[in-house]
């Protein structure tokens, strides 16, 4: 999301950034220069007007033309690309730069001079990009209600410039555009998403939005208090605004009856086109169903390191209020696949130093060992420059101590333990749906996505590509109970599948992150875990669980069957094991044998008593119920010293 705030009468370019999913993509096509007027006055003398555009066509002097003959409250102007001059058609690039003027004349004159109080304007500057030129605020402002912010309502035009290209064939850039002039500052959320779209928006002001195109439900709130004003249907895929530029402006009065019974408060759509810019008023929605309101600004940490020395640990915070190293602890014992409750401040002492107080400051955090309380002299690791973001914060705990006792990442990621934030926007989720962040911190995993698919086999959508270390995703689900399949980006093969049961965990108004957590090869990883999927509830009481199910299409990383002279292992089954398992050999020959289970520091934690056995094929169980997890080798000898072995895996 992009803010921008503006003078009167100054253009301000909004940053060039689409902004979906907790990523940011930067966009470099080329774009053109263009205006655009749109009416947003809504005092009853303003309507209709006519618009005379001045332009400087030659040794300063200016010659206006008509922008529009007829433009009544919430109407617009297609967008302009050139001006007919004295020899011929002008691109509006050309006037880049330049200080042009505005006149607001009613709709009967045939000339430009101003006919309308106040409505003769300079110094308006076209930048590159799409500029939109809002007729805002009112004649005398003694005779309406003064803005809450103390905000300049005199009618004027305002020009914004938005550089960024039209977007893709699937998307729509939204410039969301405050123009009430008794309205505070308020937050626009997609009800859909629950993205945030804007935040302490004021009069005057106006934001850069790109989102899948589809058809929403806008809330738009006063934000502080926290209090919904109105809702709004935003059909932008039933409009057609699917790879278009739309302004969409909040105008008229919130109260009517204190400004000479003008128009109310609305929302109106005009798309950014060279044909006819037809606005579309939005219609009122039902408010939001009932639901939960999350915490705007929190952090909660989640432990999906599987580094087996990492577990457990403390996490420390330094927040700038006090400075120096005067660490506060967030958690003094976080184990792997665990997750501390929400947490809106920080207890230092008696003091409890709220999280909103420190967004945007830099903030060390160090992760150090266990502790009762007193902060060690060493961490494990220190991060300076940790920052909150004006939102919920989660804060992954992933990677590994010493990358060079692990496998590495298949697509050249480091595995380096890191604190990683991911950041949500959504404030509000309703009763009938889950908000679920969905992340991937399993180092030895190449990029993968997660197919979502209802109780009936159904496939409902993708979530993906996620990147190790790096990409998260998020998006809202309605209660109920689902299969996840997880699969390398680019391909069918499935490495496992999941159940998300929503409906039975009573997740309904709940947002919660999902973290694949493990190792895809625990063989290659000192014997960690393997891959298994942790859900953290966004909550006061920090719950947190393993979905059922696990990662099945890669083997575990086993030790080929080998013979040696006449005996033969064969590969334990099943393996992975949780409880019990079948150990199959074959003998060529009558012989005494030893059967024994070493741990990866070779030492000896199992064996099975020496004895005499018959030429053929036999067979073993194995009660694994008392094993830790991790790997093991199986090792079968006779008394002149051979041996064969296999590998065995217990997960938990």
């Amino acid at each position: 999301m992009t803010r921008f705030v503006r003078l009167r009468i100054v253009v301000i370019a909004l940053g060039i950034f689409t902004a979906f999913s907790g990523t940011m993509t930067a966009q470099n096509s080329a774009v053109t220069t263009s205006l655009q007027f749109i009416h947003l006055s809504p005092d009853p003398a303003t309507s209709p007007i006519a618009v005379w555009a001045g332009v400087s066509i030659f040794a300063g002097t200016v010659q206006f033309f008509p922008a529009t003959s007829n433009i009544s409250f919430r109407g617009a102007t297609p967008v302009i690309s050139g001006v007919a001059g004295p020899l011929g058609q002008i691109s509006v690039a050309q006037f880049i730069g330049q200080s042009l003027g505005a006149n607001l004349t009613a709709v009967t004159n045939t000339s430009a001079t101003p006919t309308i109080q106040g409505g003769q304007f300079s110094g308006l500057v076209l930048s590159t990009g799409a500029n939109i030129a809002f007729v805002r605020g009112v004649i005398d402002p003694a005779t309406f209600a003064v803005n809450p912010d103390g905000k300049a309502t005199r009618l004027t035009i305002s020009v914004v410039t938005d550089p960024a290209p039209v977007p893709s064939a699937s998307t729509t850039r939204i410039l969301f555009y405050q123009g009430v002039t008794d309205a505070p500052p308020l937050d626009v959320i997609i009800r859909e998403t629950g993205d945030i779209v804007a935040t302490q928006l004021a009069f005057d002001q106006v934001v850069a939005y790109n989102i899948p195109t589809g058809n929403y439900t806008i809330d738009i709130y006063q934000s502080s208090p926290r209090t919904l004003l109105r809702s709004y249907s935003a059909p932008l895929q039933t409009l057609g605004y699917a790879g278009q530029r739309v302004i969409i402006s909040a105008s008229g009065f919130l109260t009517p009856s204190l400004n000479r019974n003008g128009a109310a408060f609305g929302l109106v759509a005009v798309p950014n086109t060279e044909s006819v810019a037809t606005p579309t008023v939005f219609a009122t929605a039902a408010p939001p169903s009932a639901g939960n309101a999350l915490p705007a600004i929190s952090l909660q940490t989640i432990h999906a390191s599987a580094d087996p020395t990492l577990s457990p640990i403390a996490f420390w915070l330094n927040t700038a209020p006090f400075g120096g190293a005067q660490f506060f602890p967030i958690s003094t014992n976080l184990a792997f696949r665990t997750a501390t409750p929400v947490r809106t401040s920080i207890s230092a002492g008696t003091l409890q130093v709220p999280i909103a107080g420190n967004t945007g400051r830099p903030t060390d955090a160090l992760i150090t060992a266990i502790t009762t309380g007193t902060l060690p002299g060493a961490g494990i690791i220190r991060v300076p420059n940790y920052s909150f973001a004006p939102l919920a914060n989660f804060t992954l705990l992933e990677g590994v101590s010493d990358s060079t006792r692990f496998a590495p990442n298949p697509i050249r990621r480091s595995i380096r333990f890191q604190l990683r934030t991911l950041p949500d926007t959504a404030t509000f989720v309703a009763s009938s749906q889950t908000r679920l962040l969905v992340a991937h911190s399993v180092t030895d995993a190449p990029d993968i996505v997660l197919d979502v698919r209802d109780a009936l086999g159904n496939t409902l959508g993708t979530l993906g590509p996620l990147t190790y270390g790096l990409t998260f995703v998020t998006t809202n689900l309605t209660i109920g109970n689902y299969t996840l399949s997880m699969r390398p980006n680019g391909t069918n093969t499935v490495l496992g599948t999941f159940s998300l049961n929503l409906l039975s965990e009573n997740l309904g108004g709940k947002r919660i992150l999902l973290t694949a957590t493990g190792f895809a090869n625990p063989a290659q990883n000192l014997g960690g875990p393997g891959v298994r999927i942790l859900a953290a509830v966004n909550d006061s009481n920090g719950r947190f669980f393993l979905l059922p199910g696990g990662f099945t299409a890669v083997r575990q990383e086993q030790v080929a069957p080998q013979a040696a002279s006449g005996m033969m292992l064969h590969i334990i089954s099943p393996n992975p094991v949780r409880d019990e398992a079948t150990i199959r050999y074959d003998l060529s020959e009558a012989k005494e044998i030893a059967m024994n289970i070493l741990d990866t520091q070779g030492k000896t934690i199992w064996s099975a008593e020496s004895r005499f056995m018959p030429a053929g094929e036999h067979s073993l169980k194995l009660d694994a119920s008392a094993f830790a997890q991790g790997a093991y080798l199986v090792r079968l000898s006779d008394l002149q010293g051979n041996m064969a072995s296999t590998r065995l895996m217990i997960v938990r």
